[in-house]
């Protein structure tokens, strides 16, 4: 495994110095160290206040000098959030696997970490891919149904938010807007607020990944269309969440 500065780990706490402690970079036997000032957001007198050998936690890596230098304070609540589920994930997945192959598991996982570079990014193509990502893998039927309904259990719901600018100088051109725009709404998942002239948002949400990103391109392909035809100058900014 590649360590990258700026990269967020989980790690595991090997031994507490009087100036900070060594830890385990990412489940890995490379060791990196986290000074005293970089254990809290808070002043730490001691570090035995903060951490004790075999902890599991989440580290930023802030420089690769000599041996990685990395920081508890420093990563923010998203990015904690974000990487306790992946490892999560990625070790209730591995769970699966072993229920299945046993004594093996550890040479799929190797297989997988070679293939795809972590456990974690398998299930990323799987989110993406489905059952065509594993059907070169020739598994029984059994663990193809469990990983495909595991996917389906933990997978991200997501929710697409743009920011639409439209302007028109037509004499009509606004009541054009508000037609192409009435229109949009009236299709179930989506809800467009006015912001401020000539800003509108729209939140396309339909309670399915699938869905909510074939929805999406629908719209903004016909608003795109009418737009055109109508005059009005018309542009997305489209975010994920």
């Amino acid at each position: 495994m590649e360590i990258k500065e700026g990269d967020i780990y989980i790690c595991k706490v090997k031994k507490l110095l009087q100036h900070g402690i060594i830890v385990f970079v990412g489940g890995t036997d490379k060791e990196g160290f986290i000074h005293i000032s970089e254990l809290s957001k808070r002043w730490v007198r001691d570090v035995k206040d903060v951490a004790k050998e075999g902890d599991m936690i989440v580290c930023k890596v802030i420089t690769l000098s000599q041996s990685p230098e990395l920081s508890v304070k420093r990563v923010t609540d998203s990015e904690k959030r974000e990487a306790l589920r992946e490892w999560s994930i990625e070790n209730r997945l591995l769970k699966l696997i072993e229920k299945f192959y046993k004594k093996d598991t550890e040479k799929l996982k190797d297989q997988l970490i070679k293939k795809y570079g972590s456990v974690y990014k398998f299930y990323e193509n799987l989110v993406k891919n489905g059952k065509a990502e594993i059907d070169e893998m020739k598994l029984n039927k059994e663990i193809v149904n469990e990983l495909l309904d595991f996917v389906e259990k933990t997978k991200k719901k997501v929710i697409i938010k743009n920011q639409l600018e439209i302007k028109t100088y037509e004499e009509d051109g606004v009541n054009k807007i508000k037609e192409m725009l009435q229109e949009c709404s009236k299709n179930k998942g989506v809800l467009i607020r006015y912001i401020k002239a000539p800003v509108y948002l729209m939140t396309v949400d339909l309670g399915d990944t699938k869905k909510t990103l074939n929805e999406n391109k629908k719209i903004l392909d016909m608003m795109a269309k009418k737009s055109k035809a109508s005059n009005i100058e018309f542009k997305y900014t489209e975010i994920r969440q």
